[in-house]
């Protein structure tokens, strides 16, 4: 969760109205007014005292607060002291925000299934530093005796009971949805993947050829053109040619027996051999040489005319042969070029070769895809994703339903300061009455409890960490720290010396608790981001002790957001932003 905005509207020491805009990691607020750390809380868990605490007297007074939704989305709690509050959401075609809700165990579900925002107790008595939170400034008067109304105190007991087991359902609900929103990132980050490869096979599907095949292509796809126009050119000099032929041929010859010279030299010649056979006249025979000479030469004649027709249908066939060489030579030449234009879905050679230059990018980009596809599929939790999430979406409908018939409404730290007046014990938010050496043993048990560990375990993971913050701290004075069989804080100086947590002097005192607090902020930043509300809790530290601790909050900034009120700015720098108030 993160606030990324406070509002105010006379609040008492803020003034008559205001917005802090409040950015991620480290925020410094510069002001003086103990209201800023109440304006934060407010909005989130109503308190009863709270219009006492910041109600200035001139007008309606207004808090509220910025965050973002489990959606991403905007969102904005309002609350007006001595009313309710409202949830509103922006809307990004009007960019303004419009009410969502006014029902109190609405917003509490919204703050913690959507935002993860813990339990009042939880938030209040851990993320947020008080001012006299120091050892030396806390508070240790004794108690004083009051009437204890007992069954207002098993009521609230019970109701008590009741909410933290509402509390728990929610904390349940809000783990569960985003153990189903990661899982739906995973599977939406492999389907993607799968999707994106598939698009690309796609568009490589028009372009299948091998590199060699390519080239080719290329070759026949650039000289396409030019073939055309070759093929063209030959066809249109065998037309001339054709019409020359045409021009030139005569026309065919007669046939020759209608020819008078064939005829009349055959039949003259004829009759003149049967007269001097009856004759016995040889030189009318020799005188019948001369029709047949005539018939000879029409014989001649024609052969000659024959000839030349042959010869025209000849040239003619052969100019018929060379047209359909030519035609089938450029169609086998353009039969690949063609395949490969309908293959690809082309219209033009000039696309085609435009496709190939393409191909590479794409073969790029393939390559880009498989290696995020192979990312996606090696998550280690993509193969829980089919396993888990029914089961999950099956768990939170049932949780929901749950939180929704068991409609409790009040926050527990009202519940809680209702108990501790029917127990005549006050009306702090804060227990102030543990003894001093249980208060270290609370904050490690607290840090614990919402890390889901044990305390031991905690010590474990926290005392090579928890070393280097007192080291810094004390300037080596303490230098490491370990629970005694009561779980109460044992120190140890660099020379061995070694002694319980109450035998340090005050100062030195306040800088162990510091380095404690800000170690297990630390711890438990990294498991649930909520943002830390510091409110000038180590203004009465010495200037460098206060500057080291602003760079160790700069440093637990990078895990969650930390919103610090000082009344000096720290060194240029040290914070993200810095705000005034």
């Amino acid at each position: 969760m993160q606030l990324t905005e406070l509002l105010f509207q006379r609040v008492k020491e803020l003034g008559a109205q205001g917005l802090l805009a409040l950015r991620p990691g480290y925020v410094s607020v510069v002001s003086k007014s103990p209201s800023l750390r109440l304006a934060l809380v407010a909005p989130l868990f109503p308190g009863p005292d709270d219009g006492r605490r910041l109600v200035d007297g001139q007008g309606p007074t207004r808090v509220g607060v910025g965050t973002f939704g489990g959606d991403g989305s905007p969102y904005r709690v309002l609350r007006e002291l001595g009313g309710a509050r409202t949830l509103q959401k922006l809307d990004a075609t009007t960019r303004k925000f419009t009410s969502v809700s006014s029902d109190a165990l609405e917003i509490d579900s919204f703050l913690r299934v959507e935002c993860g925002l813990p339990q009042a107790d939880a938030f209040t008595g851990f993320f947020v530093v008080e001012a006299n939170e120091l050892p030396s400034l806390r508070g240790k008067g004794p108690l004083t005796e009051a009437f204890v109304d007992q069954p207002r105190v098993q009521t609230l007991r019970d109701e008590l009971a009741m909410t933290k087991k509402f509390e728990g359902q929610q904390d349940h609900l809000f783990k569960a949805q985003q153990r189903l929103i990661e899982l739906k990132e995973v599977g939406d980050r492999a389907r993607v993947a799968e999707e994106n490869l598939e698009a690309i096979a796609s568009e490589l599907g028009r372009a299948r050829w091998t590199a060699e095949e390519m080239r080719d292509l290329a070759e026949r796809a650039a000289r396409a053109q030019g073939d055309l126009r070759k093929r063209d050119e030959a066809l249109a000099e065998s037309a001339t040619r054709r019409q020359r032929a045409i021009r030139d041929v005569p026309p065919p010859p007669e046939p020759l027996l209608r020819s008078p010279w064939f005829g009349g030299g055959v039949g003259l010649g004829l009759a003149l051999d049967g007269l001097a056979f009856a004759l016995r006249q040889p030189w009318i025979a020799l005188l019948g040489l001369l029709p047949w000479t005539a018939a000879l030469v029409a014989v001649l004649r024609w052969i000659g005319d024959d000839e030349a027709d042959k010869e025209a249908a000849a040239w003619t066939q052969e100019i018929k042969e060379h047209d359909a060489a030519v035609r089938r030579s450029y169609d086998e030449e353009q039969a690949p070029l063609r395949a490969a234009l309908k293959a690809a879905k082309a219209d033009s050679p000039a696309e085609l070769l435009e496709l190939f230059k393409q191909r590479e990018d794409i073969l790029v980009r393939r390559e880009a895809a498989e290696k995020k596809l192979q990312e996606a599929r090696a998550h280690e939790l993509l193969p829980r994703v089919a396993i888990e999430t029914p089961v999950l979406e099956a768990e939170r409908a049932k949780l929901e339903d749950d939180v929704h018939a068991m409609g409790f409404s009040r926050p527990m730290a009202e519940i809680e300061l209702d108990l501790r007046l029917a127990m005549g014990l006050g009306d702090g938010r804060k227990s102030t009455g543990a003894p001093e050496a249980e208060v270290p043993k609370n904050l490690i048990d607290r840090a614990a409890e919402l890390m889901s560990l044990s305390a031991d375990e905690l010590w474990a993971e926290m005392t090579p960490r928890l070393g280097a913050y007192l080291g810094a701290l004390t300037d080596q004075r303490v230098v490491s720290a370990k629970p005694d069989d009561k779980g109460f804080l044992t120190l140890a100086a660099l020379d061995g010396r070694s002694g319980s947590y109450l035998s340090l002097p005050a100062p030195l005192r306040d800088l162990v608790y510091v380095a404690l607090r800000l170690l297990l902020l630390e711890k438990v930043a990294s498991y649930k981001r909520v943002p830390i509300i510091i409110d000038d809790a180590f203004g009465t530290l010495e200037a460098p002790r206060r500057a080291l601790i602003a760079k160790m909050l700069k440093g637990i900034s990078s895990q969650t957001q930390i919103i610090h009120r000082t009344v000096e700015a720290p060194a240029e720098g040290v914070a993200d932003v810095v705000l005034q108030a």
